[in-house]
C-alpha cells in the first residue's frame, strides 16, 4: 500500500505540474476524429462494433474494437460538449495508466528514484502530449491501461501462484486486445518481463502458460478481425514496415521526437544522443552484471513494444516503448552514479562533477521534451492551417462517407471556421492550394501570430 501511495503521489505532481504548463490547451475545441467519435451512440452502433467496423461511419481504420465504442460513448454521453471536462478525463486516464506503470517497474526491480527519472522524461516527452492533448486517443490510454494491468498480474502470478491473478490476466488482456491491437506483442513482452525481474527457472511453466494463454487471445482476435472486417489490415514485412519500426524506436528514445526543425532544434537533439551514448558506454563498462541484465532486457521491451509500427506507424502510439528506453537511461544514469560513489578513489569534486554532468544531460532531455510538446499543442490551434483543413473535411463532408456529428458540435465547429474566413468548401479549397501555392506566408504568419499559420511541427510527425 506505500509502494502504492508513493506512486500515485509522484504521477499526481507531474500531472499537475504538466497541466498548469499546459492550462491553455484544456479549452481547446474537438479536433479531427474527435468530433464524430465522441459522441453518444445508438444500441444498434454499439452493437455492430461486436460483429463489424468499430466506426459506425466507416471514417477510421477498419478494426475490431468494440470496448473503443464503449469508451467513445460513456464520454459522449457522461460529458457532452463540456470540453474541459474531455481533456481533464484524458488526465485522469493517463494518471491511472502512469500508477499501474509505476507498479510495475517497481514490481520488476526499479528503485523509486529510477521510476521517478522515467517518468519525468516520459511526461516532459512529445508523444505524452500527443496522446493527452487528442480526446479520442482515451481508447488508447484505455488500452495501455489494460496491457499493463496484463504485465502486473502476469509478474505476480509467477511469483506466486494465486490463479486469481490468473483469471484477472487473461481479462485485462481481453478488454485490451478489443480496444486496440497492441497486446498482439504481450506473447513476446511477457516473458522478457520476468527475465527482468526474476529469471526463476522453477517458474518456467506458469510462464509458459501464461504466454499460451495470451497467444491463444490475440489469435482469437486476429481470426475475427479479419473475417468479420473488411479491409482489415495485416503486417507486411517490407523495407517501408522496417523503416517504420526503426523510426518509431528512434522517437521513443528522443523526449523531442526523431524530426528536427531548426538550428536550436538540432542542437538540443545532437547533445541529448551524445549524453545518452556517453552514459550507455560507461554503464556497460562499470556496471555489474544483473544491472547490465536489467538495462539489456529493458531495451528489448521497447523493441519488442514498437512492433506494431510495423502495420501503422503512428507518432502518437509509442508510449509504451517511449516508457521503456526512459526508464533504460533512468537505470544507466543512476546505476553510474552509485557505482561511482563507492570508489574510493575518486575525490568528492569529481564525484561532484559526474553528478552534475548528469543532472544536465536530464535538463537537456526533459527541455527538449517539454519545447516539442509546446509545438504540438501549437498545432492544435484553432487558426492552425492544418486543423482547419481536417476540421474542414468532417464539418463538409468532403470525406468518403459522411460523418456523424452531434448538432451542437458541427454549429460550433462551422461558426469557428466562418470567422478565419473559411465559411464554404470552396473557400476550404482554396486555402488548400494557397498553402501549397505560398507556404512561406503562412509560416511567416506563425511568427507573427496573425491570422491562419503553419505548424513548425504537424501534429503527425515524429
Amino acid at each position: 500500500m506505500q509502494r502504492a501511495v508513493k506512486v500515485a503521489a509522484l504521477t499526481g505532481i507531474l500531472l499537475l505540474a504538466w497541466s498548469a504548463l499546459f492550462a491553455q490547451t484544456f479549452r481547446y475545441p474537438f479536433y479531427w476524429d474527435d468530433l464524430h467519435l465522441i459522441r453518444p451512440y445508438t444500441g444498434t452502433e454499439i452493437g455492430s462494433a461486436f460483429h463489424a467496423l468499430a466506426d459506425p461511419d466507416k471514417i477510421e481504420t477498419p478494426g475490431l474494437r468494440p470496448c473503443s465504442i464503449l469508451l467513445f460513448n460513456f464520454q459522449g454521453s457522461t460529458f457532452g460538449e463540456n470540453i474541459v471536462a474531455h481533456h481533464t478525463f484524458m488526465v485522469l486516464l493517463m494518471g491511472i495508466f502512469m500508477i499501474a506503470a509505476g507498479m510495475l517497474l517497481l514490481e520488476v526491480g526499479l528503485s523509486f528514484v529510477q521510476l521517478a527519472t522515467a517518468f519525468i522524461l516520459f511526461v516532459s516527452s512529445r508523444v505524452f502530449a500527443s496522446i493527452v492533448l487528442w480526446i479520442s486517443l482515451s481508447h488508447l490510454l484505455l488500452a495501455y491501461i489494460c496491457i499493463t494491468l496484463t504485465a502486473y498480474c502476469f509478474i505476480l502470478w509467477t511469483k506466486k501462484g494465486r490463479w486469481f491473478l490468473f483469471v484477472l490476466m487473461l481479462m485485462s488482456c481481453t478488454l485490451a486486445t478489443f480496444t486496440r491491437e497492441e497486446t498482439y506483442t504481450l506473447p513476446v513482452v511477457l516473458p522478457v518481463l520476468w527475465l527482468i525481474s526474476s529469471f526463476d527457472i522453477g517458474q518456467w511453466r506458469r510462464v509458459a502458460i501464461a504466454a499460451l494463454s495470451l497467444f491463444a487471445i490475440v489469435s482469437c482476435h486476429y481470426a475475427l478481425w479479419h473475417f468479420l472486417v473488411p479491409n482489415a489490415l495485416s503486417p507486411k514485412f517490407t523495407l517501408g514496415a522496417i523503416k517504420r519500426f526503426l523510426g518509431a524506436m528512434a522517437s521513443a528514445w528522443l523526449p523531442g521526437g526523431s524530426r528536427w526543425v531548426g538550428v536550436t532544434d538540432k542542437l538540443i537533439a545532437v547533445i541529448w544522443i551524445t549524453f545518452v551514448a556517453a552514459v550507455v558506454i560507461c554503464f556497460l563498462r562499470y556496471a555489474n552484471r544483473r544491472m547490465r541484465w536489467q538495462f539489456v532486457g529493458v531495451c528489448c521491451l521497447g523493441a519488442f513494444l514498437s512492433l506494431p509500427a510495423l502495420g501503422v506507424g503512428r507518432p502518437f502510439g509509442i508510449a509504451l516503448p517511449t516508457i521503456a528506453f526512459m526508464t533504460a537511461v533512468s537505470i544507466t544514469v543512476w546505476g553510474i552514479y552509485g557505482k561511482v560513489q563507492t570508489r574510493p578513489d575518486l575525490r568528492q569534486w569529481q564525484r561532484y562533477a559526474l553528478l552534475g554532468t548528469i543532472i544536465l544531460g536530464l535538463i537537456i532531455g526533459i527541455g527538449s521534451g517539454i519545447r516539442r510538446s509546446f509545438f504540438v499543442a501549437e498545432s492544435l490551434r484553432q487558426n492552425c492551417a492544418v486543423t482547419i483543413l481536417r476540421d474542414g473535411d468532417f464539418l463538409f463532408d468532403l470525406l468518403d462517407h459522411p460523418a456523424t456529428i452531434p448538432e451542437q458540435r458541427r454549429k460550433a465547429g462551422l461558426a469557428r471556421l466562418e470567422e478565419l474566413g473559411i465559411g464554404s468548401t470552396g473557400d476550404l479549397h482554396r486555402l488548400r492550394r494557397d498553402l501549397q501555392k505560398d507556404p512561406v506566408t503562412y509560416q511567416q504568419n506563425r511568427e507573427t501570430g496573425n491570422g491562419i499559420f503553419l505548424p513548425k511541427y504537424d501534429y503527425l510527425s515524429f
